[in-house]
């Protein structure tokens, strides 16, 4: 493949890394916010960790992602890495410009339980999206998938997907421990199965992914 072709290839990939950031922005802003719906990731394990060590969310977060960028760009490549930071820098730009539209409020007055279905099934299904892109297009969201890519980098034989579903799904049941919130921790779950299926989709079905 000629030097023309890769950077054509990249700017492709960009744009479809871009897509993946709308499409988490979109799950942040008209479902999660509204809902309290968490469905793992790094910020679920920073609050985590936040809690045992009174060490503040944010500061916790620096203290996880920093690394395993570092990390990244050294198993996984610099193209990896590279795109891993263009998304994280995406993800906020994104979420700014997305307006806030609590989607499934309406359902809220029917049947709240209805309400956190939709809003799982739905959340899944657009964080599913995001994340498949990204790993579509040798990139990464910045979250948990990282952790998930690096393990699957020495365990060829474990699916990417699984050990993100069960990283993630740690992450969720510790979190309905702590804040003794046991609906919320069913329903990220539920919401965890969906990512799940829509990642392992786009790994087996993606049509965007380069042959």
């Amino acid at each position: 493949m000629n030097k023309q072709q890769d950077i054509q290839n990249f700017i492709i990939d960009l744009v479809w890394l871009v897509a993946s950031s709308i499409f988490s922005a979109l799950a942040v802003n008209w479902i999660f916010i509204f809902t309290g719906l968490a469905p793992g990731g790094i910020t679920g394990m920073s609050i985590i960790l936040s809690t045992v060590t009174h060490i503040p969310v944010s500061v916790m977060t620096l203290c996880i992602s920093v690394p395993l960028l570092l990390l990244s760009f050294f198993v996984l490549g610099t193209s990896f890495g590279f795109k891993t930071v263009f998304v994280i820098i995406m993800n906020p730009l994104m979420m700014a410009i997305v307006p806030e539209i609590d989607i499934t409020g309406i359902f809220a007055n029917i049947n709240p339980i209805i309400q956190q279905v939709i809003a799982a099934l739905l959340g899944g299904v657009l964080v599913g999206l995001a994340v498949g892109l990204a790993l579509n297009h040798e990139g990464a969201t910045g979250g948990t998938d990282v952790i998930a890519l690096l393990i699957h980098h020495y365990l060829k034989k474990v699916q990417v997907q699984t050990i993100l579903f069960l990283l993630d799904g740690i992450v969720v049941i510790l979190s309905g421990i702590i804040s003794k919130d046991f609906m919320v921790a069913v329903f990220s779950l539920i919401s965890l199965v969906v990512i799940n299926r829509v990642i392992t989709w786009f790994t087996n079905h993606g049509y965007t992914k380069r042959k």
